[in-house]
C-alpha cells in the first residue's frame, strides 16, 4: 500500500483543527435551554424520533435534535435571542411556534406540545402540495423526479436528457456543459461498471431526485472536469407500514417495474426495495468511410442492430434510532446487468459511385455483470456538530464476449473473430465527515475519505482467419486517499465558504502473457484541490455568486486496458496505458432570482485545462479497420453561459425551459487529432417543456430538444432534435397514476463525422422511433401521501 507524506501531514493537521474546534465546541459559547415534550392529540402518547429545529429570522436552522422515545426533548447552548421553534414529523401538521431567550429568561419550559393528526388532509396536499420538477437553488440543481410526469416508464437516461445543462448521446455517453468527462454517482457512490450503460437500464420509477453540480465544494471528491452529476433512488422513513408500486410496458418488448416497502416502529425502520427492466432495441447505424491520402476503395456499411438489455436489483435494510441523538443505517444490494447486442452488416467497397466488392457480416456483443453492495452508516449529533461514518463496499463480477462472422463462397457463416474476456473486482470506500457550528455566523467541517479497487481482468482474443490465440491477465489496483477541511463565515448578506482537499492516488496495471515479458504500467501523484463559493443576498429573491475550484479527470481501467476488443468488424477499440490524469480550473459566476411564479437561474462560466483525454479514431491501413482509442490532447479553454428557467403562467400552465452556449478551443501540437480549423467553435442546445393541467386529475407535458451543430477535438456532431408527449390521469382517490407516452415523437437521429489522418469517417445512428409506453403507479399504506424521503448523508456537501 502506498500513502502519500502530503496526505499524512494533512490527515495529522486536520485531527489537530478537528481536536482544537472540538474543544472550543464543549465550551459555553450558548447560553440558552429549550424544553418540552411532544405529545399525540388523540391519544395523548408520547411522539418519539420527531425533529425538532431552531429556525432563525433567515430561516436559517440554529440547532435541532430528535424527540425520544417519551417524546422529550433539550435544546441546549442556544444563543440569545428570537427563534421560530418548528416541529417535524411523518403523518403530522407541522408546529412551530415563536419563542425568545433573554438573559432573564435563558431556561425555557414549554410543557407538553400537542401535535395534529395530517391524515385528514392528504387529499389536498396530495393535489395542491406538489413541488416544481426542476428547483433552480444557487449552488446547484435538484430535479424532483417522483413530480416528472415524463419519468413514468422511461429510464433514467432519458430523464438526464431533459435535465438543463445535461446531453445524453446516442449511445448514452453523459455529457455536462458539452464536457463528457462528468462525475457520475448513485446515490453518492461511483460504479464499477459503466455508469452510463446502468443508467440506460435503471427504470425512473425508482429515482426520488438528481442533483447537478456544477463547481462542487472541497467536500466533494474532485473527479469530473465539467461536475458531479448524483443520481438518488427513493427510500422511504414513514410511520407504519406503506409502499408504492409501478409497471410499465412499451412497444417492441420494453418492460420495468419498481416496488418499495417501508415499515417503520419506534426505534425501527425497516426498507425493500426492487427494480428490473428489459427493454428490446432494433436501431441502425449507416457509416461511410472515404479515404483522403491512401489509395483503397471506400466504404459503405450498413448495420441493423437488436440490442436486448435488462437490469434487476433488490436492495433491504434498517434504519435503528438508538437514541435522539444516535442513527445506524445498514443497507444490502444484489444487482444483475445484462446484455445480448445482435448486429447484420453490409459492407460496400466502392469505386467511385460502382461497388466492386460486397460482403456480409454478423457481430454478437454479449455482456453481463453482477454484484454484491454493501452499505454501513452511522450518524452522531453533538447540538452543533455531526459525526457521520459511512462504510462502503461493492464485489462484482463480468463476462464481456463480442463475436463476429463473415458469409463465405458456399453461403455458409463462418466466424472469424472471438473475445473472451472476464473480470473481477472488490471495491471498498470509507469516509468519515464532521461538522461544526462555531457561532452564529461561521462553522467549519473537515472529513477523510479512502477509496480502494482490487481487480483484474482475464482477455483470450481468437482469430479464426489467422488461428491465432492471444491470452492476457491483467490485475488492476487502485487507491485514492483524500483529506478535506473547509470554513464558512456569513458577513451580513454574504456568505463565504473555503475550502482545501488533499489527494494521493496510486494506480497499478500489469499485462501477463505466457509469450511477452510482464509489463507494469503505473501511475502515482498527489494534489491539491482548492474550492471558493462566495453568495450575495440581494433582497429576498435575488442572488449572485462567485465560485472556483480545481478538478480532475482519472483515466479508467477500460481507457488504460492496452488489449484490443472488436466493437464491430470494421473497428476495434484500444485503451492507453500511458494515460495521465487532466486537471482544470473551474470559474463561475451565477444569479439567481426566485419569485412566486417565476424563477431563473444564469451562469457565465470558463474553464482551463490541461493534459486533456479524449477518445481518438485512427485507421490501420494494414488491417484496413479503424482503432478507437484514448491520448492526451494539449490544453482546452471553455467559456459559456446557461440560462434555465421556470414559470407557471397560470395554476394549469407550466413552463421549464433551458439554453447553453458555449466557446471550445482545443490546443494540440498534433493537428491530426483537431477538426479543420475553419469551422466555428461555438456549440449551444435548447431545452423546452410545457406542462398543462385541465383538470385536477389530469395532466398533459410536451417537452422538446435541439442541439445545434457539435464540435469537439476529432469529431462534428450534426444538429438534432426530438420531442416527448406524456399525460397522466390521477385514479383510484388519488393513490393511482396511470400514464401514457410517446418518446421520440419527432426524432432526427445522430450524425457525426470524424476527421482522421488520411480518412474522413460519417456514422448516422438511428434509434427506434416512436415508442409508446402505458405505465401505472399505486401507493398504498395509510400515510402514503405525506411520504418523506430519507436523507441521503453521503450526497451532501457543497454550499
Amino acid at each position: 500500500m502506498k500513502t502519500s507524506t502530503l496526505v499524512c501531514a494533512y490527515i495529522t493537521f486536520i485531527c489537530l483543527i478537528f481536536t482544537s474546534f472540538t474543544s472550543l465546541a464543549n465550551e459555553p459559547l450558548a447560553k440558552g435551554t429549550v424544553k418540552g415534550r411532544l405529545i399525540d392529540q388523540e391519544n395523548n402518547n408520547p411522539v418519539g424520533y420527531a425533529s425538532i429545529a431552531l429556525l432563525d429570522a433567515d430561516k436559517k436552522s440554529i440547532t435541532g435534535v430528535l424527540s425520544d422515545d417519551n417524546g422529550e426533548f433539550t435544546l441546549t447552548k442556544v444563543p440569545l435571542g428570537k427563534y421560530n421553534l418548528v416541529v417535524q414529523f411523518i403523518g403530522y401538521e407541522n408546529y412551530i411556534e415563536e419563542i425568545e431567550l433573554t438573559p432573564k429568561k435563558s431556561k425555557l419550559e414549554l410543557g407538553e406540545i400537542v401535535l395534529v393528526s395530517s391524515v385528514e388532509q392528504l387529499d389536498e396536499v396530495e393535489i395542491t402540495g406538489e413541488k416544481s420538477f426542476i428547483e433552480n437553488r444557487i449552488d446547484k440543481k435538484v430535479i424532483n423526479v417522483s413530480e416528472a410526469m415524463i419519468a413514468d416508464g422511461n429510464s433514467t437516461s432519458e430523464i438526464l436528457n431533459t435535465l438543463p445543462e445535461v446531453n445524453v448521446g446516442a449511445d448514452g455517453t453523459i455529457s455536462l456543459r458539452g464536457d463528457t468527462n462528468v462525475r457520475v454517482l448513485l446515490d453518492g457512490k461511483p460504479s464499477q461498471m459503466d455508469i452510463n450503460q446502468i443508467l440506460q437500464s435503471l427504470p425512473a420509477d425508482a429515482v426520488d431526485k438528481i442533483e447537478v453540480i456544477t463547481n462542487p465544494s472541497s467536500k466533494y471528491d474532485p473527479d469530473g472536469l465539467s461536475g458531479i452529476i448524483n443520481v438518488i433512488t427513493k427510500k422511504d422513513a414513514m410511520k407504519g407500514f406503506n409502499g408504492n408500486l409501478s409497471l410499465n410496458a412499451g412497444t417492441n418488448n420494453k418492460y420495468s417495474g419498481f416496488i418499495g416497502l417501508n415499515y417503520r416502529v419506534k426505534k425501527l425502520n425497516f426498507f425493500a426495495q426492487s427494480y428490473m427492466s428489459s427493454n428490446e432495441w432494433d436501431n441502425t447505424r449507416q457509416l461511410n468511410r472515404d479515404y483522403t491520402d491512401i489509395t483503397l476503395n471506400d466504404l459503405r456499411q450498413s448495420e441493423k442492430i437488436n440490442d436486448d438489455n435488462g437490469f434487476r436489483n433488490v436492495r433491504a435494510g434498517m434504519d435503528y434510532f438508538w437514541d435522539s441523538t444516535n442513527t445506524s443505517t445498514i443497507a444490502y444490494e444484489r444487482w444483475r446487468w445484462e446484455s445480448d447486442a445482435f448486429s447484420e452488416y453490409t459492407n460496400e467497397y466502392m469505386d467511385g459511385e460502382d461497388v466492386v466488392r460486397r460482403t456480409f457480416q454478423l457481430g454478437q456483443n454479449y455482456n453481463l455483470a453482477q454484484g454484491d453492495q454493501f452499505n454501513l452508516n452511522h450518524r452522531k449529533e453533538f447540538g452543533k456538530g455531526n459525526l457521520e461514518i459511512d462504510l462502503f463496499a461493492n464485489i462484482g463480477e463480468a463476462d464481456i464476449i463480442p463475436q463476429n462472422a463473415e458469409k463465405v463462397g458456399n453461403g455458409a457463416w463462418q466466424e472469424i473473430s472471438r473475445n473472451n474476456n472476464s473480470a473481477n473486482w472488490f471495491f471498498s470506500q470509507m469516509a468519515v465527515d464532521y461538522d461544526q457550528q462555531i457561532n452564529d455566523k461561521s462553522s467549519f467541517e473537515i472529513g477523510y475519505k479512502g477509496q480502494m479497487t482490487d481487480a483484474e481482468m482475464r482477455v483470450q482474443s481468437i482469430n479464426f482467419t489467422s488461428d491465432d490465440t492471444l491470452s492476457y491477465t491483467y490485475p488492476y489496483q487502485e487507491q485514492v486517499h483524500a483529506a478535506y477541511g473547509s470554513y464558512s463565515l456569513q458577513l451580513g448578506n454574504t456568505r463565504i465558504k473555503a475550502g482545501l482537499r488533499a489527494e494521493s492516488a496510486f494506480m497499478e496495471g500489469k499485462i501477463t502473457n505466457s509469450s511477452i515479458a510482464d509489463t507494469t504500467y503505473t501511475i502515482d501523484y498527489q494534489s491539491l484541490f482548492p474550492s471558493l463559493h462566495i453568495q450575495h443576498k440581494l433582497g429576498e429573491k435575488n442572488t449572485v455568486g462567485i465560485s472556483y475550484s480545481r478538478r480532475i479527470k482519472r483515466p479508467n481501467v477500460m481507457q488504460l486496458l492496452p488489449i484490443e476488443m472488436s466493437s464491430n468488424p470494421q473497428s476495434v477499440m484500444r485503451g492507453n496505458p500511458g494515460l495521465q490524469p487532466s486537471y482544470t480550473n473551474s470559474m463561475e459566476l451565477s444569479y439567481g432570482y426566485m419569485g412566486g411564479a417565476f424563477s431563473v437561474n444564469t451562469a457565465l462560466y470558463m474553464r482551463h485545462s490541461t493534459n486533456i483525454i479524449r477518445e481518438i479514431v485512427e485507421y490501420d491501413e494494414d488491417r484496413d479497420l479503424t482503432v478507437v482509442t484514448y491520448k492526451n490532447l494539449g490544453e482546452s479553454m471553455t467559456g459559456g453561459v446557461s440560462v434555465s428557467s421556470n414559470y407557471n403562467m397560470t395554476k394549469w400552465w407550466e413552463w421549464n425551459g433551458s439554453v447553453d452556449l458555449y466557446y471550445l478551443d482545443i490546443q494540440d501540437e498534433n493537428e491530426e487529432y483537431t477538426i479543420p480549423v475553419d469551422n466555428n467553435p461555438i456549440n449551444w442546445s435548447a431545452k423546452l417543456s410545457a406542462k398543462v393541467t385541465p383538470i385536477k386529475t389530469l395532466t398533459v407535458q410536451l417537452m422538446g430538444r435541439y442541439t445545434a451543430k457539435n464540435y469537439d477535438a476529432q469529431r462534428i456532431t450534426d444538429p438534432q432534435y426530438s420531442m416527448d408527449l406524456a399525460i397522466k390521469k390521477s385514479i383510484l382517490n388519488h393513490k393511482g397514476n396511470l400514464s401514457f407516452k410517446i418518446n421520440n415523437l419527432l426524432y432526427s437521429g445522430e450524425q457525426k463525422t470524424a476527421y482522421g489522418n488520411g480518412f474522413v469517417e460519417m456514422a448516422d445512428f438511428q434509434q427506434e422511433n416512436p415508442v409508446y409506453r402505458l405505465s401505472f403507479s399505486y401507493a398504498f399504506g395509510g400515510q402514503f401521501q405525506g411520504r418523506q424521503k430519507r436523507k441521503l448523508q453521503s450526497s451532501g456537501g457543497g454550499l
